[in-house]
């Protein structure tokens, strides 16, 4: 009658390293390796995020800078002056309101309400909308330019203004000369003033946006 063979395997078989093997240490070290790139990564994350937050700050007192010279403004009674400071004054009525909604949006996006408190029930704006919105503030800077190009002119208008004025004989006329002349210079200065702050902000939200936009396209949070 048959009878079932038993065969005694030796135990040492089951600690034969085979070409799967991989040793304790090496699935440490592979943890520890895996562990350092999420932390590399969240890090990444939270570096991007802080520098769109500074981004968001120091946009908001660019636009604080340029309301203030916005309120300031008055217009000098020359047409070409007047033509270049409501210009520039345009171009930042424009920045600012970029710089108001670029913080709304973002807020909206990380889930808080404008005094910073955290609301789950915020509606975060689409990555359309986000798209929408840089080419608004694309816009800017043709609202730049055409504030740029009417510069010259109105410096060139500013300085005859004053030459002539000096040259006045009439005292009542020269009184009345020198102050349009100087209302003229102020215009001027104002331009000079707010448009170096102009590109910087139009260049920092364009900036912000398009970092806000690839993070999300990435389907990464904010």
């Amino acid at each position: 009658m048959w009878k079932p063979t038993f065969l005694l395997c030796n135990q040492n078989i089951f600690n034969t390293k085979t070409p799967y093997w991989v040793s304790k240490g090496t699935i440490i070290i592979f943890m520890k390796k895996y562990v350092l790139m999420l932390m590399s990564f969240f890090m990444m994350v939270c570096s991007a995020n802080a520098q769109i937050k500074d981004d968001i700050q120091k946009s908001k007192e660019r636009a604080a800078k340029l309301q203030t010279l916005c309120d300031d403004y008055k217009a000098s009674g020359n047409a070409n002056v007047d033509g270049y400071g409501d210009a520039v004054k345009n171009a930042a009525i424009l920045a600012i309101a970029n710089s108001v909604q670029l913080e709304n949006m973002y807020k909206r996006q990380i889930g808080e309400t404008q005094d910073g408190v955290t609301d789950v029930t915020i509606t975060k704006p689409t990555l359309d909308e986000w798209v929408t919105f840089a080419a608004t503030v694309a816009g800017e800077a043709a609202s730049i330019k055409t504030a740029t190009d009417k510069v010259q002119a109105a410096a060139n208008e500013a300085k005859k203004m004053a030459e002539e004025a000096s040259k006045q004989k009439n005292p009542m006329k020269a009184a009345k000369a020198v102050k349009t002349a100087k209302a003229a210079t102020v215009v001027v200065e104002f331009g000079n003033i707010a448009t170096p702050i102009l590109v910087e902000e139009s260049a920092a939200q364009a900036k912000a946006v398009k970092e806000i936009i690839e993070t999300l396209k990435s389907g990464k949070n904010l």
